[in-house]
């Protein structure tokens, strides 16, 4: 990668997308418990590999690739809704 003194590490798409799905569930998980915390915490990490899996889905339009699983990350997106 241009810029970085190390090396990078590859990650499938489908794998990512299964790991964002478990994120979400701990995300859910947290806010259910009420622990703020881990909310926030989750939703951190949500919030970037929503980013990556969006990046991921431009470039396989871009190629005209299907996605390797059904629901597009764009129908998954997270946001903060804590205090609702």
């Amino acid at each position: 990668m241009p810029g970085r003194e190390f090396p990078g590490i590859v990650v499938q798409g489908d794998p990512l997308s299964n790991l964002f799905d478990q994120i979400c569930y701990s995300l859910q998980d947290a806010k259910q418990r009420q622990n703020q915390e881990a909310y926030y915490g989750f939703l951190l990490f949500a919030e970037m590999i929503q980013k990556q899996l969006l990046h991921y889905e431009e470039t396989l339009d871009e190629l005209k690739i299907q996605r390797p699983y059904f629901l597009s990350i764009r129908q998954r997106l997270v946001k903060d809704d804590y205090d609702s």
